[in-house]
């Protein structure tokens, strides 16, 4: 019997890890705590559950459950009450990450469509393009690439074009090709961070622009040949998920488009999920996986573990575009 685990078995194990580490439940209602130890564990962070409720909505496709089923349920209500049935917070970011978790979740309730009107409100015609928080003059890739996805198959597939045009036409960097930040009081924010290129990637499929897709792809394999592949690490906090997000988008690449850009997204896929699983320590993946998992520090961050947990899911939706 072969003793290497199937993509399937390490996203599963995944999955049993951050369950079993970080959800609390408290009668119909869960949330997670945002690390095992330290300030961190009692803290709920809304955007890392949007990517809780999302990744489960893949372990679901993947894995079907009915428990998994109610946890869904179970956090979907924990939000409700966390943010008093509004759904929303002052970060556009954050809200169109919910919107897309919803959108996996629970396409046709209230609480998405809510979001979707809200993203379509907040856009700012005078600059072409979504702030990142109310009464902010920071417009950035992580706030327009969710929301374009969001909005992109909505009434408001216009704002979504609009979104995706701004980013490239404002955030490409002319030397590698790579997504920068954003813009702020007219300059641009240089920094070249992992999941402004999955968003990137994940809006031009949502609006069926595989060139598009496939230019930020090409950037992103040469941005990672010089490390065999492997992504930069953003370390703990909220840059623990950039890596997993340009993951997911990167699967969802290799299920959808054809040819050397479905294979390169799959190859880069498959190195970072095997990097980490390969780095794996008592059950937890490190917020690098060029080196071991660390029993403290930023490796025991939820956002660490979700950013792991996501690329296997995606790794799962990679391989399985092969044999589909």
């Amino acid at each position: 019997m072969d003793a290497t685990p199937s993509t399937q078995q390490r996203a599963a194990a995944a999955e049993d890890a951050v369950i079993t580490a970080y959800v609390h439940r408290y009668g119909p209602v869960a949330w997670a705590h945002a690390a095992t130890a330290g300030d961190g564990a009692r803290t709920w962070h809304y955007w890392w559950h949007a990517h809780l409720v999302h990744v489960l909505a893949e372990a679901e496709r993947h894995r079907p459950s009915a428990a998994r089923r109610r946890l869904i349920g179970d956090l979907l209500r924990g939000v409700t009450v966390r943010t008093a049935g509004t759904w929303i917070t002052p970060f556009f970011d954050d809200i169109a990450w919910m919107g897309l978790a919803l959108a996996e979740t629970r396409p046709h309730g209230r609480p998405r469509a809510r979001i979707a009107r809200l993203l379509a409100g907040a856009f700012d015609p005078a600059v072409g393009a979504l702030p990142w928080r109310t009464r902010s003059v920071l417009y950035n890739a992580p706030a327009n690439g969710p929301a374009a996805m969001v909005l992109a198959p909505s009434r408001h597939r216009a704002l979504a074009e609009r979104m995706a045009a701004w980013m490239a036409a404002v955030l490409d960097d002319p030397a590698t090709g790579l997504v920068r930040d954003g813009i702020e009081h007219g300059g641009v924010r240089p920094d070249l961070w992992t999941y402004n290129q999955g968003v990137a990637i994940g809006a031009a499929l949502a609006l069926g622009d595989g060139t598009r897709a496939g230019t930020v792809l090409g950037a992103v394999d040469r941005w990672c040949a010089a490390e065999e592949g492997l992504f930069p690490a953003a370390g703990g906090g909220d840059g623990g998920l950039f890596a997993g997000i340009l993951a997911r988008y990167l699967g969802v690449a290799a299920s959808r488009m054809d040819g050397e850009d479905a294979d390169r997204a799959r190859r880069l896929v498959r190195r970072n999920a095997d990097a980490l699983w390969a780095m794996r320590r008592d059950g937890a993946f490190p917020a690098d996986p060029r080196r071991p998992a660390l029993p403290t520090g930023d490796d025991r961050d939820l956002s660490v573990q979700l950013g792991a947990w996501i690329t296997l899911e995606a790794d799962v939706t990679a391989s399985a575009s092969v044999t589909s």
